[in-house]
């Protein structure tokens, strides 16, 4: 069963939190009962990017180093000495910076983690595009890519495609499950792409009001 959808007050606070460059665990209390993990993963959906505002910090990276160097587990090092970080974002910095592979494996192995984090992602029914999921993640692309590619048709399919850019680039929208992919729409022809920029600009310069045909119809 999926958890309460998000509602556009909530989206705001997201984007406020944002664009206010605050720290989301230090802003949570303006998101009550959600909780740090899923206000993150929803913000990647809505590509809203938290990335700068969660950023580590130079001691946080100190202790990261620290916790790589001990022979104590990431999972306890980060309990302990980061107890506000959980262990898929220890990972996720860790690989960013360099760390990762430097400190022997307990237990889990290769890209272990990044699944974990993957399956957390799209948990509840979520979609994410790759580099959404690179937000919500903090592992790199080229370990997404992977292990998309090794788990399609078996645990992830494509529920959806989104379109971005000009000419309406598709990218795929992964979830979590088996069955049959979604069929990919057809790419925008450049003279379409053309075409709607050239609308959406007059639109914004007053030269074109976007509602003029539907009071024609409604006056009909």
């Amino acid at each position: 069963m999926g958890g309460r959808r998000w509602s556009p007050e909530e989206k705001a606070v997201l984007k406020a939190i944002a664009g206010e460059r605050l720290t989301l665990i230090s802003q949570m209390h303006r998101l009550p009962g959600r909780t740090w993990e899923g206000a993150k993963n929803q913000a990647a959906k809505l590509d809203i990017s938290l990335s700068e505002a969660m950023k580590w910090t130079p001691r946080e990276r100190k202790l990261l180093a620290q916790i790589y160097r001990s022979k104590e587990s990431i999972k306890q090092g980060v309990r302990r000495l980061l107890p506000h970080r959980n262990y898929v974002e220890a990972k996720g910095e860790a690989q960013r910076i360099g760390l990762s592979g430097k400190k022997m494996r307990r237990g889990r192995e290769g890209y272990s983690w990044v699944w974990e984090a993957i399956e957390r992602a799209l948990a509840d029914g979520q979609s994410m595009t790759c580099a959404q999921l690179m937000v919500a993640t903090g592992a790199s692309r080229n370990s997404i890519d992977k292990l998309l590619a090794r788990y399609h048709g078996k645990k992830v399919r494509v529920g959806d495609w989104a379109r971005s850019g000009r000419c309406g680039n598709l990218s795929a929208k992964w979830e979590l499950g088996v069955g049959p992919d979604a069929l990919k729409p057809p790419r925008k022809t450049a003279s379409i792409a053309c075409r709607e920029y050239r609308e959406r600009q007059a639109v914004r310069a007053g030269r074109v009001d976007p509602f003029a045909s539907l009071v024609r119809q409604v006056s009909a």
